[in-house]
């Protein structure tokens, strides 16, 4: 069962604790650099050292094993422990995270104007720690402290490297806004949870392995529920609580702030590690609420995005509309659309920050993020045009991308799952969010050329920008073409995920 948490497979090494701690270690070195050339060496050789790390976990990791891996367990205080594991359902997040952290430490460098660059390099590091021991944690107090500590770093990016810096203290205030009432409510949500392990237990944790051995009565599940989906809601901008996210990708950084937030799956995450398991009946009872939710922001996302001039914007309900679609995929509740809703999760994270990074760049050479002002960029910046075309044909799940595999799976199970209705509903998003972001690519880099101030200046596409763009064309035709062992990686995790419903489903009948 899901809730047979195994802690057998400690390792001698904690390569977990490592993986959270090196990123410290190099946001201090980084601070305290006195150079760019050497924020920017520390940068790649911090980020370079992690990500060699993760590649190690990804091979060590045993995939046909359905218990946490590499667990690391004691106690901080009574009540809280330092509790970290890895399993399929968390393990290619963390690979995700490790690479978009290494891709934004090129992208620093390719930005050389950024003020204070080592403070910039820090900040990144501390958002990526914070990431990191994120993904790894299966403590519930843990999470939402972690979560909390979150808004540190993003609340101090946005503030001091927005692009629009006049705009910047409102789009922070927004965010910080949203954010703390998300916060609250995962407070709340998880109250209820230790309160109800305390009563029937005679002492406090947080602890998932804890608190799946203790039984939830229905109300305070539904109340659980409520809290803890709302909370997490508006981390992955779900509808109709992603309001923070146009202003912040509108007026915030170019590309930093958005791969993370939006490339870190951290909402889709929580749902599959701790409410489902946690909370099945809620799950079940409320599942045609979530749809029905989770339906309107895939068709609200992609009309608000066909009708946007500013491609930042765009990207920001591109995000809204994908949002929506795994959320259908998690709330499925079988083994086919957990596994695609993981999967898409990776190929979303990746190709989205393709995308913005594409744009980022195009607006430090245009100084500009609408499209009535671009066009003809493809003969100018081929490479950058591949890149963004790739990027958008990954999240429209065509074959040869990561999404394509990832897609057919969720549609399985939705089929499976659902009626046909919500089926074809999905489809007919992906369908639209094909159409929305052609649009922008034909109005970006094939219409005809504008006279801008992009056209005179020097296009050519530097070292760090060709190896940025490389990377990332790489990555998602290659997991494209050789998707198995990722799959195989999520699949044992999710199949026990699966089959906890399906038991449930049983004693029902």
């Amino acid at each position: 069962m899901v809730g047979e948490i195994n802690w057998a497979t400690q390792s001698a090494f904690p390569i977990l604790s490592t993986m959270i701690f090196l990123p410290l270690i190099a946001m201090g070195a980084a601070y305290f650099a006195q150079s760019q050339q050497r924020s920017f060496f520390i940068g790649l050789a911090g980020s370079g050292l992690e990500l060699a790390l993760t590649v190690y976990l990804l091979i060590a990791f045993d995939s046909s094993a359905t218990h946490l891996q590499f667990t690391e367990d004691f106690a901080l205080l009574p009540f809280l422990h330092y509790h970290l594991g890895v399993d399929g359902l968390s393990i290619l997040f963390v690979f995700v995270t490790s690479l978009l952290s290494f891709l934004l430490m090129l992208y620093g460098e390719i930005t050389p104007e950024r003020r204070s660059p080592g403070l910039y390099v820090a900040s990144l590091f501390g958002f990526q720690a914070v990431l990191t021991a994120l993904f790894f944690t299966v403590d519930l107090l843990q999470f939402w402290l972690l979560s909390c500590l979150e808004l540190v770093p993003v609340s101090f990016i946005l503030l001091r490297w927005s692009t629009a810096s006049a705009e910047a203290p409102k789009t922070t205030r927004l965010y910080t806004q949203f954010m703390f009432t998300g916060l609250l409510m995962l407070f709340l949500g998880i109250l209820i949870l230790g309160w109800n392990h305390a009563r029937a237990a005679g002492e406090w944790t947080f602890a998932l392995g804890n608190l799946l051995e203790t039984p939830v009565s229905p109300a305070a599940q539904s109340a659980a529920f409520v809290l803890l989906f709302y909370g997490l809601a508006v981390r992955m901008a779900q509808f109709p609580f992603h309001a923070w996210l146009p202003q912040v990708s509108q007026h915030g950084t170019l590309a930093t702030i958005g791969v993370f937030v939006i490339g870190a799956k951290v909402g889709i995450y929580g749902l599959l590690r701790f409410v489902l398991p946690l909370l099945p009946d809620a799950v079940q009872t409320l599942k045609p609420a979530v749809i029905v939710l989770a339906l309107a922001g895939m068709f609200y996302g992609a009309l608000m995005a066909l009708m946007q001039l500013n491609l930042r914007r765009l990207l920001a309900f591109a995000a809204v509309s994908h949002t929506g679609m795994l959320v259908v995929g998690v709330f499925c509740l079988n083994s086919e659309g957990f596994a695609g809703s993981l999967l898409l999760s990776v190929n979303f994270s990746i190709a989205a920050s393709g995308l913005l990074f594409a744009t980022g760049l195009m607006f430090r050479r245009a100084g500009s993020s609408l499209l009535p002002r671009l066009g003809g960029l493809f003969d100018l910046m081929p490479l950058l045009g591949i890149t963004f075309l790739v990027s958008a044909l990954s999240t429209m799940a065509m074959p040869g991308t990561p999404g394509f595999d990832a897609a057919h799976l969720l549609l399985e199970g939705s089929i499976e799952a659902h009626d046909w209705g919500v089926t074809i509903a999905v489809a007919t998003g992906n369908v639209l969010a094909a159409a929305f972001l052609l649009w922008a690519f034909q109005r970006a880099f094939l219409a005809q050329r504008k006279k801008s101030a992009l056209h005179r200046q020097k296009t050519r596409l530097t070292v760090p920008e060709v190896t940025l763009n490389g990377v990332v064309c790489a990555v998602l035709l290659g997991v494209g073409f050789y998707t198995e062992p990722w799959v195989q990686m999520v699949n044992e995790s999710v199949s026990e995920l699966a089959q906890r419903f399906e038991r449930l489903e049983q004693k029902k009948q």
